[in-house]
């Protein structure tokens, strides 16, 4: 229950339903599970931030963070990091050369990596060369766990921290104290930031953008408590997120030798060097690295599971059907990516599907959206609901529905109405502001460890068990994870070795 309405979800598995419950003006918002606990004084940011014209100022002023101008800035910081990633990894080569294994390195596990920190608070965790750090992985997956439980059962969670019922205390025990480690260092570092003044001014970055941003509508900016909301978010979401794409590709690659040689052919006769692998033209032209990150983030999508959104009063229309003001409405990611009527072989990795052309030559497919002429079979809802149907037997209608109306679906140059069906950083006004950062880090990444090193599976890590007798967990090739809001995973462990004429 939900104050006195029973709340009732609602998953729809269709691209048009991706549109009319995420897209622009649709009748829907936020669902109540990502408001605040009560208990803890909060200051809402754009993730937790339901009214949609506190988000519209929040996101206004947000986006200069990642605007045009401050990811140019911020490249050499990527850079930077992606060279550490490279280093330690060459390091480890150069320390076991003399063995047995032809100049492979010892398994390296590729979990974590995060460059996010450095571009907010001005200071990396390290945590590819320090353990100092490292718990951190552990406690944003343990919180994004409780988030996940609370947003299924808002008064299970939503009771008095003290309270000797809280179940807080028998389900995560650990969970308060690694949040507030977790919260003394973001205090710790943003204070620090803010210390230092002038001198973090003039790295341009990120954090730089959001404190001098102001909100083109109202001219306001964001207090010191709001950027530093966004700033805790950007470390607990983008870090994570852009891991598991990370891990996600570099499992794929491993166990798919053509992808993987197609992908070293590209990348290395693209750039001459490594250090000409940056944004630009040429970067721009690896097709099919960016057609890799798309299959990769479709078979483990970052954020798998269901955004929810409560429909608003007067009820909304999606993918046909009527649905009544008060139900949580969502597209489940992973299920829409797994989806046979828009990706046929769905378990397969094959970066080709993001070509337009079926031929499958080296041509971008514009903005990667997929389109199904009948997705009418891709829908879970059918028949039609009424106000009436759509509750169990018993349960009267507490809701009126006025008759809505979808506004039209994103056209392509021909005219046609296209609806996405794959959509890793969402669509509409709730969209990851930072999804071309994500690209540019991830692409520099994986382009400059191509071309340095080979690299293959060092054991069967983040592979399904077959014959575990778990629905969804037989797959070997698949690389498993764990919705929890955002994903967990394990893996991928491979080995490296310096690529042949360098």
């Amino acid at each position: 229950m939900r104050g006195k309405t029973l709340l009732l979800s609602l998953f729809v598995l269709s691209a048009e339903a991706l549109i009319d419950i995420y897209g622009q003006g649709r009748n829907t918002q936020k669902s109540s599970g990502y408001a605040p606990h009560p208990y803890f004084p909060a200051v809402f940011n754009t993730h937790n931030c339901i009214d949609k014209e506190m988000h519209g100022r929040k996101r206004r002023i947000v986006s200069q963070g990642f605007s045009t101008a401050t990811i140019n800035s911020s490249e050499p910081m990527i850079i930077n990091h992606v060279q550490s990633l490279c280093s330690a990894l060459m390091k480890s080569i150069l320390e076991h050369q003399g063995s047995s294994d032809n100049g492979w390195s010892p398994p390296q596990d590729m979990a974590a990596w995060n460059v996010i920190s450095d571009l907010t608070y001005g200071q990396p965790f390290n945590l590819l060369t320090s353990p100092n750090l490292r718990w951190l992985v552990n406690a944003i997956v343990s919180g994004n766990r409780r988030i996940y439980l609370r947003f299924a059962f808002p008064a299970l969670f939503n009771v008095n921290p003290s309270a000797w019922y809280n179940p807080d205390k028998w389900i995560f025990p650990e969970m308060a104290a690694e949040r507030q480690r977790f919260l003394d260092i973001s205090t710790k570092f943003s204070e620090e930031r803010m210390a230092s003044g002038k001198k973090m001014s003039m790295r341009n970055d990120i954090m730089s953008a959001l404190l001098a941003a102001k909100d083109p509508k109202t001219g306001t900016k964001l207090s010191e408590a709001e950027v530093w909301g966004e700033a805790h978010l950007m470390i607990a979401a983008g870090g994570d997120t852009t891991s598991t794409a990370l891990a996600s590709v570099l499992f794929y690659l491993s166990r798919n030798d053509a992808a993987h040689a197609r992908l070293n052919n590209e990348i290395r006769s693209t750039f001459h060097s490594v250090e000409n692998v940056r944004q630009g033209p040429l970067l721009n032209s690896c097709h099919y690295l960016r057609a890799c990150l798309e299959e990769a983030m479709r078979l483990a999508p970052p954020a798998p599971g269901a955004l929810w959104r409560e429909v608003s009063a007067g009820g909304a229309i999606v993918d046909g059907k009527q649905i009544p003001a008060g139900y949580d409405v969502a597209v489940c990611q992973y299920a829409i990516c797994h989806n046979s009527d828009y990706f046929p072989s769905p378990y397969v990795f094959k970066p080709e599907r993001f070509f337009a052309s079926s031929s499958g030559d080296e041509k971008s497919h514009g903005d990667y959206f997929t389109h199904v002429a009948n997705s009418a079979a891709a829908s879970t809802l059918s028949p039609c609901l009424s106000p009436s149907s759509a509750f169990p037997p018993g349960v009267s209608t507490p809701f009126s529905l006025t008759p809505g109306i979808s506004t039209p679906l994103p056209l392509t140059p021909g005219g046609t109405e296209k609806p996405p069906s794959f959509a890793p950083f969402l669509i509409g006004p709730r969209s990851c502001v930072a999804k071309p950062f994500a690209y540019l880090e991830m692409s520099l990444a994986i382009a400059r460890l191509v071309w340095l090193m080979d690299f293959r599976a060092a054991d069967g890590t983040g592979e399904g068990r077959p014959g575990c007798g778990i629905v969804g967990r037989e797959r070997r090739e698949e690389f498993q994870i764990v919705d929890m809001f955002s994903s967990s995973k394990e893996g991928p462990v491979l080995q490296w070795r310096r690529r042949d004429g360098i």
